[in-house]
Order: structure tokens, then sequence, then C-alpha cells
């Protein structure tokens, strides 16, 4: 499982960006979402958001490898 969690300053990419990522999983919060893949395909999901994405825009994902213990992993990737 990963866990995107994102902050866009621009409003209509903020709409896109939701639209893309509730077409691969369910929406945790308002910017956070929960995708039940494996980490190839959640790389390519990040590669879309790179896509997308503006100047000053933050995107996290973060794998949840352990259900029973949730950590974020010490890989995290962090779009700029």
């Amino acid at each position: 499982m990963v866990v995107i969690a994102y902050d866009i300053r621009d409003n209509k990419r903020l709409k896109k960006i939701a639209k893309y990522l509730e077409s691969h999983g369910i929406r945790a919060q308002r910017s956070v979402f929960e995708i039940d893949i494996s980490p190839r395909k959640a790389k390519k999901i990040f590669q879309g958001l790179k896509n997308i994405i503006g100047e000053g825009d933050k995107c996290f994902l973060f794998e949840i490898k352990d259900k029973e213990d949730i950590q974020a992993n010490t890989d995290i990737e962090r779009i700029l």
C-alpha cells in the first residue's frame, strides 16, 4: 500500500491531481490518498503526478510495508 499526500498551489492543478488519484485509490483526507498497489505501479502513478504538478507544489509518496505497523518508509520521494 502507498499513501500519497500533496499540497498544490493552483486550484486547477489541485482538481486535476485529485481526479487523477481518485481513479487509483481512496481519499483518506482532503489531500491524502491510500492506494493498495505494488511499489512498481505506485512509481507509475507518481510519474503521472510529475506531469501535473507545478512550481511550488509538493507531493509525497509513502510506501506502507506492514499495515499493522504503519510507519513512513525511509525511501520517501518528493517532487519539487
